[in-house]
């Protein structure tokens, strides 16, 4: 019998791990896709309802042959989920052409692949839901974050003008800003205030919300952030 399934782009061990988790203990089988193997296997070796795809979200072929794989062996793609966070800190001078095009890529272009397939497989149901992370780049750019700000702000657009072409024909786009820094042992290191960080579990539970939302009462964009940081504006 066929199973439900999401599929979570960037399923590293922090956010991605978090929202692969969310969705699993709703019941939906994971394709869980990042560049790294064995990093996957590590975390997820243990659950059998997490298949495992090292892929390349700037990939075309590549993905698409992943969600055929998935409509074919698991079931229905209910939920596809754009979680890449590539990053390159560095000022306008030092900033290289590559570098630049590196971090558009890994966000922008993987997050197109990703909602162009999701929504190849979910026309024709009529059903579904396409979800990308966001970020504080997005909201107020900082300096030596160019890169970042330019690809985040470039999906936030995407995923507007998306979910007005899509929302009418019943498959529902979100956008989730996470404005501040995820919880991990890296942050914690650099900001010792609980009240500052955000937990990937929070995150992982406004991705859920999103996906449970009645038809007549959708949300597109959430903007999160921990009670110790100031919003933004």
């Amino acid at each position: 019998m066929a199973q439900s399934a999401a599929i979570v782009l960037g399923a590293g061990p922090g956010l991605g791990a978090a929202i692969v988790r969310r969705f699993r203990r709703d019941g939906l089988a994971v394709a869980a896709l990042a560049r790294n193997a064995e990093r996957l296997e590590q975390t997820f070796g243990g659950d059998a309802g997490v298949r495992r795809f090292a892929l390349d979200g700037t990939d075309a072929s590549g993905i698409a042959a992943l969600f055929d794989q998935v409509e074919r062996e698991i079931g229905p793609i209910e939920i596809a989920i754009s979680n890449p966070s590539p990053w390159k800190s560095a000022g306008l001078l030092d900033m290289s052409a590559q570098d630049f095009e590196m971090v558009w890529r890994n966000s922008m272009l993987s997050a197109f692949n990703l909602a162009q397939n999701a929504a190849r497989v979910m026309l024709p149901r009529g059903r579904g839901t396409i979800a990308f992370t966001g970020s504080a780049a997005q909201m107020r750019a900082p300096s030596g974050f160019a890169a970042m700000a330019v690809a985040k702000s470039g999906l936030r657009a995407f995923a507007q003008s998306i979910a007005r072409e899509l929302g009418p024909k019943g498959i529902h786009v979100g956008h989730v800003i996470v404005d501040g820094a995820i919880d991990s042992e890296r942050t914690r290191a650099s900001i010792p205030d609980d009240d500052r960080r955000i937990d990937p579990d929070a995150i992982a539970d406004a991705f859920h919300a999103l996906y449970m939302q009645p038809r007549n009462g959708w949300t597109n964009e959430i903007d999160i952030r921990p009670c110790g940081a100031r919003p933004a504006g």
